[in-house]
């Protein structure tokens, strides 16, 4: 066709560099994210030598697949909110839609979180080996890990935005040095639950790291009052859960399904009137 033929074929290396500039820091920054998630499982035979270590890490690596869950959720949040960001990110409101887009991640991965935590006597059973259930403990821990490495994705977007992508790999191999190590620090005596802390105060570090230096360079108007006030709550019937631990398993499922639905009901008072919903305000408006 025409247009085909009028296509010229050519190599700008002023284009070049700019693209290797803005890509290198963000295939580091991948590489080391994959490194801070898989270093613990490859040291771990080595620091807790001996047939017990792989039994250990047998035990972590089968309770951290129901933690994945929230991992699911953050890349589905990623692939459908980036182009969304990018598309926009010439638009002088989009500022307030990061700050925006920050509040409801927070604000889904926390009620995620506590359905997971809530629902565990039955999500357990996809651990089919009952001498591993020992380890469920860890989930809570990497499940907060996976949000704080969600809160860093989306706290990303100012160095993409700016073209200082740099930033990204130096924070990401700040969080993974932290993780590396209390791995290698604590993994010898503690076994399994370092690994779990060692995501956590990764994420954290690269998290809190990100967050300071990006509302110097960037400023986002977060509602933090709002979020801590979800993380508080959420703390809090989190906390309540470990009262109804020690009923029955049917009563404690009712107990949290309570629980899980004062957080919910918070949600729809707050920041998502059922009016709001498309399916649910058809219903609403035929009842009015």
């Amino acid at each position: 066709s025409k247009e085909i033929k009028g296509i010229t074929f050519g190599f700008s290396r002023s284009l070049a560099r700019r693209m290797l500039g803005y890509a290198w820091p963000i295939l580091l920054l991948g590489l080391v994210g994959i490194l801070g998630q898989t270093f613990d499982k490859m040291v771990y035979p080595r620091l807790q030598p001996g047939e017990e270590g792989f039994v250990q890490l047998g035990i972590y690596g089968a309770c951290v697949k129901i933690a994945m869950i929230m991992s699911l959720l953050t890349q589905a949040f990623r692939y459908a909110y980036e182009p969304f960001v990018f598309s926009g990110a010439k638009d002088k409101n989009s500022p307030e839609m990061l700050a925006a887009g920050m509040k409801y991640f927070i604000i889904f991965t926390l009620l995620a979180f506590l359905a997971v935590v809530f629902y565990m006597p039955l999500l357990k059973y996809f651990v089919p080996n009952h001498a591993y259930w020992v380890g469920l403990r860890v989930v809570p821990i990497v499940m907060a890990g996976e949000i704080f490495m969600g809160i860093y994705f989306n706290l990303s977007f100012w160095y993409k935005l700016t073209d200082k992508t740099w930033w990204g790999a130096i924070m990401s191999a700040a969080g993974a040095a932290v993780m590396i190590a209390i791995n290698i620090l604590f993994v010898p005596t503690y076994g399994y639950m370092a690994c779990a802390w060692g995501i956590f105060c990764g994420y954290a570090v690269s998290m809190l790291f990100s967050y300071f230096v990006g509302q110097k360079k960037y400023p986002i108007p977060y509602p933090l009052r709002d979020i801590a006030l979800y993380v508080l709550l959420a703390g809090v019937l989190y906390g309540c859960s470990f009262l109804t631990g020690r009923l029955h398993v049917v009563l404690q499922l009712l107990a949290n399904t309570l629980l899980l639905l004062i957080f919910v009901s918070y949600i729809v008072r707050r920041d998502l009137p059922l009016s709001s919903i498309p399916i649910i305000n058809r219903w609403v408006t035929k009842k009015s």
